[in-house]
């Protein structure tokens, strides 16, 4: 008893002491307002589309498209046209597709194309390695190399060169996707030497791409990556954005701050683009360990001032996604919310 009588006199007069703890954080450093960026330029607005089929549709969903009906973009030829309508009222300039070889992708982008008319959404191919099946054994050289290569000079005569493809100062963009290798593949693809590879391919056919490399992550720092892989892009995107951690979830916005600022400056510093990616909201009913970041106007529109104050030289924004609704992140108008984030979307990033 003694003993227990001498812990609390102890504890007692710690907690009575009125003198600060220079050692402990100050919240306001961390948590903090967001002010309201304006816009004197549009910015430049994409969208990752996803080729949903029947096995997406089956999963558990918090909403679904106003369409009404699980569709296939590929087989029903009314799909296309609507959303893209929809994309232009909400100022997307391109949506976003991934590619990894397999004949489904290469059904979307044709299906893309055929069925855009007057629309003014573009198309960006996400080319991704995997494929490719670089080990750090057998790395992403000699012929794999040249495989890549040549692939993507398919999709340029296909898809790239043509007018419905989105362009920086007459620049293609291309996302490359992903640079964060797995612990088991770190050494599988020199990016270094693959880039300059592509870049003098591509300037032999008189192509200059405006190339983003996707970080399929997100809360990471850059110092976690190989500087010369991010310096070997034009561009980085980190797509990954939702967070079990109660902390980063309860000051999302002021943390989110401090993780792009840090992407920023030290993407500057490498002549890179750094590229904030944000999504309406998230609620995905099949990830017990996410927390559900709540759809709200004033939720997104805080996300949305966080992204314009970090936004590089081509004000690019990245949206994730159009239409997974499986993560209730999508932007595709809905049965719950219509097309309120649509029109928050145009307002938020186009000059009005």
């Amino acid at each position: 008893m003694k003993h227990i009588i001498t812990i609390l006199i102890i504890c007692s007069i710690g907690f009575f002491s009125c003198k600060k703890d220079d050692n402990l954080i100050d919240k306001d450093k961390y948590i903090y307002d967001i002010p309201a960026v304006k816009l004197t330029t549009d910015a430049r607005v994409g969208a990752y589309y996803l080729n949903y089929v029947a096995a997406d549709w089956a999963k558990v969903h918090s909403d679904t498209s106003l369409l009404g009906k699980p569709y296939n973009a590929v087989t029903d030829a009314a799909i296309f046209p609507q959303q893209l309508n929809w994309a232009d009222e909400g100022g997307v300039d391109y949506l976003i597709f991934k590619w990894n070889a397999a004949a489904t992708d290469n059904s979307l982008l044709n299906a893309f194309a055929s069925r855009r008319t007057n629309q003014k959404v573009k198309m960006v191919i996400d080319f991704n390695t995997a494929h490719l099946s670089a080990t750090n054994v057998s790395p992403l050289s000699g012929a794999k190399l040249q495989t890549m290569i040549s692939e993507l000079k398919t999709l340029v005569t296909q898809h790239i060169s043509k007018d419905y493809y989105y362009k920086i100062d007459n620049r293609p963009v291309i996302m490359l996707t992903p640079l964060n290798l797995s612990a088991t593949t770190l050494t599988s693809i020199d990016f270094k030497s693959v880039m300059a590879s592509l870049r003098n391919e591509f300037a032999a056919i008189g192509l200059n791409p405006y190339f983003i490399g996707e970080l399929t992550t997100g809360w990471a720092s850059p110092a976690n990556f190989d500087q010369a892989a991010l310096a070997s892009m034009d561009a980085l995107v980190l797509t990954t954005w939702n967070t079990p951690d109660f902390d980063r979830w309860w000051g999302f916005n002021s943390y989110l701050d401090l993780n792009w600022k840090n992407w920023t400056s030290n993407l500057t510093n490498i002549n890179v683009e750094f590229i904030p990616c944000i999504f309406p909201g998230y609620n995905e009913p099949s990830a017990t360990t996410q927390r559900v970041f709540d759809r709200s106007e004033a939720n997104y529109l805080n996300y949305t001032n966080v992204a314009k104050g970090n936004m590089g030289k081509n004000s690019m924004i990245i949206i994730n996604s159009w239409n997974d609704f499986a993560k209730g992140n999508s932007l595709e108008p809905s049965k719950k919310f219509n097309k309120q984030y649509l029109n928050l979307t145009k307002n938020a990033f186009k000059v009005q």
